[in-house]
């Protein structure tokens, strides 16, 4: 999800006030929701009852939560009015140790970001990296037409790995298919 602040109003009182939610996201199996906030994140069990499995409170704002099914390894991109890091980078966490145990930096913003077992994928707003999980070694740069909303899908169930962003032409879908090595356009979306 993008970096976005929802304003709420009391009926008390016409000062407009920043929520702390920043963004939140399921995981890959829909049994748990991460929440960013301006002072952090959680994530919450909600299969097969509703708990807070983890609540973490960091220096600054979290804009991006991506979680890699249910284990410790998550994708954090600061957010925000005073974001925990640079919306540049994407932050690796390990929740078991808690902190960060590496890094992706870029010189755009990070708009999203998707997660499989064996790669992670960024949208950036004029092309998409994909990285090695393991070793965070590049595997691909697609280039894309302006995205400013990072749209990205990126399969997890699957054992071929298939990604699907916008193409360099606008309105059109580009699809990897990297079992096959091939890559599909979808012209004509409108």
């Amino acid at each position: 999800m993008q970096n976005n602040v929802t304003h709420l109003e009391d009926e008390d009182d016409t000062e407009v006030k920043s929520s702390p939610l920043l963004t939140c996201a399921f995981n890959q199996d829909g049994g748990c929701l991460a929440v960013g906030t301006s002072t952090g994140f959680s994530v919450h069990n909600l299969h097969p009852n509703y708990a807070v499995s983890v609540s973490r409170t960091l220096q600054g704002g979290i804009g991006v939560v991506e979680m890699l099914f249910r284990c410790n390894l998550m994708a954090l991109v600061g957010g925000g009015p005073s974001p925990q890091a640079s919306p540049h980078r994407v932050l690796i966490w390990d929740d078991h140790i808690p902190k960060e145990i590496g890094e992706l930096t870029f010189r755009q913003v990070v708009l999203r970001v998707r997660m499989r077992k064996d790669t992670i994928a960024v949208a950036l707003r004029d092309r998409v990296y994909v990285y090695h999980l393991a070793d965070l070694s590049l595997r691909d740069k697609i280039y894309t037409a302006d995205n400013p909303h990072g749209l990205l899908c990126l399969s997890t169930q699957i054992q071929d790995m298939v990604l699907a962003c916008p193409s360099v032409t606008t309105g059109h879908v580009r699809v990897e298919l990297y079992g096959l090595r091939k890559t599909v356009v979808r012209e004509n979306l409108r």
